[in-house]
């Protein structure tokens, strides 16, 4: 067989694959959720063994499914780097960027040839290509490189008690069943016994704020309505070992006490007030408002020395001051010796 014709057979191989297993992915994810009911009913019929037997196959289930998905993956990979496997001559070292995902999928084929029958045929494939010692090396792990989670879905061990009982609190959490878990098995969830303490505390605090119940021969009776005597003691005399204590009377409200009236203080006759309209100035604090009595400013008039358009006029030639006289005299034997 040429090289060319089994690259060919074995891309269209990786893609019958790939869509078998899309396929069954969907099939069993429908057949769980349907079966997620039948678990639900055992419960709810008092069949809690049957349904932790049926929990474990719903979780080997999803284990399957989960892996076929990462299968899926590693045949999507292998056919986007399908060149490199055509590079490679027959029985020549494998390229390291496929190695893993190869490796997985031989790993895996024997645990789902069941279900993907393809896989059987990629696995007698590489045989032929690369060596059944390579094959067999990866179908035992020895290589190292096959996927831890891809391990856990698809080994043969034991499911734990502790995810069994989870499963099955979660199904009956979802279908609105009561469900009590084992406390034996939870006590192993270190999350879960938390949790139990927690809600032991709070009931403990719970019980200690409610009232303590007293005895009804110590409760005080209620106050009697009618009282007799003055002193509101009952017509029976006291009987019965008890008292009864006097009523009070109700305090009714009272009208609001009379304010003290002050007699009236005569200080003496007021200001009269300013008339509403004057054309008068109003000038300091004793102004007359009357319109007949001329205004007398109080303050001195201060002559204006910016006013220099108006000299001083002086009347006769004279003036009282003799200075100014005794200037002029000067000012006139000047202007005659001239």
């Amino acid at each position: 067989m040429s090289n060319s014709k089994w690259i060919a057979d074995l891309k269209t191989v990786f893609q019958v694959a790939k869509a078998r297993l899309d396929v069954r992915e969907k099939k069993k994810t429908e057949q769980v959720a349907k079966e997620r009911y039948t678990v639900a009913d055992y419960v709810r019929n008092n069949k809690v063994p049957r349904a932790r037997i049926a929990v474990e196959h719903l979780i080997r289930e999803d284990y399957k499914i989960e892996a076929m998905d990462r299968i899926e993956a590693y045949v999507d990979t292998l056919l986007m780097r399908m060149q490199l496997i055509k590079d490679r001559p027959k029985n020549a070292a494998v390229d390291p960027a496929i190695e893993q995902p190869l490796a997985n999928v031989l790993w895996a084929a024997p645990f789902l040839t069941q279900d993907i029958p393809e896989l059987g045929q990629v696995t007698t494939m590489f045989k032929k290509h690369f060596g059944p010692e390579y094959v067999t090396m990866c179908e035992q792990n020895k290589l190292g490189m096959v996927d831890v989670d891809l391990l856990r879905c698809l080994s043969c061990d034991l499911i734990p008690k502790l995810l069994i009982e989870k499963y099955l609190v979660e199904i009956c959490r979802s279908q609105n069943v009561p469900f009590e878990p084992d406390p034996t098995i939870m006590a192993q969830d270190e999350f879960w016994t938390i949790g139990q303490r927690y809600v032991q505390q709070t009931n403990i605090n719970d019980d200690k704020r409610l009232p303590s119940n007293i005895n009804d021969d110590k409760r005080p009776p209620p106050p009697s309505s009618s009282s007799s005597g003055g002193g509101g003691a009952s017509s029976n005399g006291g009987g019965g070992g008890h008292l009864d204590f006097p009523t009070v009377p109700s305090a009714q409200p009272s009208a609001p006490a009379p304010q003290p009236k002050y007699p009236n203080i005569d200080f003496g006759p007021s200001l009269p007030p300013p008339p509403p309209s004057s054309n008068a100035p109003r000038l300091g604090f004793n102004a007359d408002y009357n319109a007949k009595t001329p205004f007398n400013d109080p303050f001195p008039q201060v002559p204006n020395t910016n006013d220099r358009s108006t000299p001083p006029v002086v009347h006769g030639g004279g003036s009282d001051d003799p200075g100014f006289d005794d200037l002029a005299r000067r000012f006139e034997d000047l202007k005659n010796r001239k």
